[in-house]
């Protein structure tokens, strides 16, 4: 037992980390739009920061909006890539607001951006820095989306002007301190029907009215910088109980508890209250209302048993998507350290912290890479999700969509990149190629 404390030890700092992928980082080192000098490539990206391209199955009407899109594969392997719509924008945040303001409008009357989905934050200039942004797939960020009068709308945690809008607030196009971002993954939760969408516009316009009030002088769902512990356990409470007294804060048939929420954690609650009406919410027993559905539980760091996918695996699934006599040298890249000025300064301060403590995880992924099973590597998995509650960190989102089809509750819909006039060129030749 004594020769397991050091990892113990190692476990508990890595798991301290790992779920905190950024809901309001310091994004404040200079934007990189990671452009590809490759013919076939718009973006330079590792495979560690994509998807199967088996995992890509939701078919977009490219008909229907002016945009082009294409497959970008991975510069280790063209099975794993990203799908991509690019959207060309100017230099000034104005220009920036308004071709986000467009592509909202646009995406959302062909169906590509729907109630329910959500916006993953990507930031692919943070390849070949360190091990902690390597594992988040570059995710920083989780909004929801909606719509309304025919257009998508983004709600998110922190709940505030500087990131709610149309994609054109300051998180999203820029301004002050703050670089924007020039990449979203649209994710998308199978639960969401017709209704469920609908349910959840009422519950966002309810949100929206009493805000000042929730927020204001009340300060009941202010953001969460507590990453490592969800709302169910601070609360010493279930899921099925945070979710119905989020709901019952927006009604306002609670004006006294406080439940802050980080980013991912908002947008995970909400997709899983869209089942239940207002009614149900309101005369909800102490245990929670039947009618909530979580669109995923809450995920282990790695996975235990096999069909049970970790916020950590990500880059493990499109890992073993390439060919194994492709693998090699593949595992160090994720967990090597390189241009560590790319990140900014909170996050390299993290990424510090934690790089020596990744070997538990890269032993893992190696023992994986070279054949192990789920089974073979229970023991490492078993030690890490041991010191921590399972968590719903804005990456857990992506990784869900990569799950195998069978099991899968998230679908990957596509990457939306804004490009200047040069990326727009580039986009359209890459476009007449192949694309799933």
């Amino acid at each position: 037992m004594k020769t397991l404390e050091p990892r113990r030890f190692l476990a508990i700092a890595l798991l301290a980390v790992l779920p905190a992928a950024a809901c309001v980082a310091e994004d404040d080192g200079a934007l990189d739009d990671s452009k590809s000098d490759s013919p076939d490539r718009l973006i330079e990206l590792p495979f560690y920061f994509s998807v199967p391209k088996t995992a890509v199955a939701v078919p977009l009407e490219r008909n229907k909006y002016p945009y082009p899109t294409l497959w970008n594969p991975s510069v280790q392997d063209a099975g794993v890539g990203l799908r991509v719509i690019a959207v060309q924008q100017g230099s000034t945040v104005a220009s920036k607001q308004a071709a986000r303001r467009d592509m909202a409008a646009k995406l959302a009357a062909a169906g590509v951006l729907q109630d329910g989905d959500i916006a993953l934050t990507f930031r692919p200039e943070l390849a070949g820095t360190m091990a902690y942004p390597h594992i988040q797939m570059g995710v920083t960020h989780s909004g929801l989306v909606y719509t309304k009068n025919g257009q998508a709308f983004n709600i998110d945690s922190p709940l505030d002007s500087e990131y709610m809008g149309q994609f054109d607030a300051k998180h999203y196009a820029g301004g002050g301190d703050d670089q924007g971002t020039n990449a979203l993954h649209i994710v998308r939760p199978r639960a969401m029907t017709p209704e469920r969408r609908a349910q959840l516009r009422e519950w966002i316009t309810t949100l929206q009215a009493a805000l000042p009030r929730i927020n204001g002088e009340r300060a009941q769902i202010k953001f969460q910088s507590d990453y490592l512990t969800p709302a169910y356990k601070s609360a010493g409470a279930t899921t099925r109980q945070t979710i119905t007294r989020l709901g019952q804060i927006i009604l306002e048939a609670d004006t006294v508890t406080k439940q802050p929420m980080y980013c991912s954690e908002f947008a995970w609650h909400m997709l899983a209250l869209s089942n239940c009406t207002a009614d149900q919410i309101r005369t909800a027993p102490p245990e929670g209302a039947d009618c909530v559905d979580e669109v995923f539980a809450p995920a282990p760091l790695t996975e235990p048993a096999a069909g049970q996918i970790g916020m950590a695996d990500g880059p493990l699934r499109a890992l073993l998507a390439i060919p194994a006599e492709n693998r090699g040298g593949l595992v160090d890249s994720i967990f090597a350290t390189g241009d560590a000025a790319k990140l900014s300064s909170g996050h390299r301060m993290v990424a510090e912290q934690v790089a020596p403590l990744m070997v538990p995880l890269s032993q893992l992924y190696g023992a994986r890479a070279t054949g192990a099973t789920v089974e073979n590597v229970a023991p490492i998995a078993t030690m890490l999700n041991g010191a921590v509650a399972n968590n719903y960190s804005p990456t857990t989102f992506l990784v869900e969509s990569v799950e195998d089809d069978r099991l899968r509750v998230m679908d990957y819909v596509v990457t939306v990149e804004f490009v200047d006039a040069s990326g727009m060129a580039k986009a359209k030749k890459l476009a007449k190629l192949p694309v799933p």
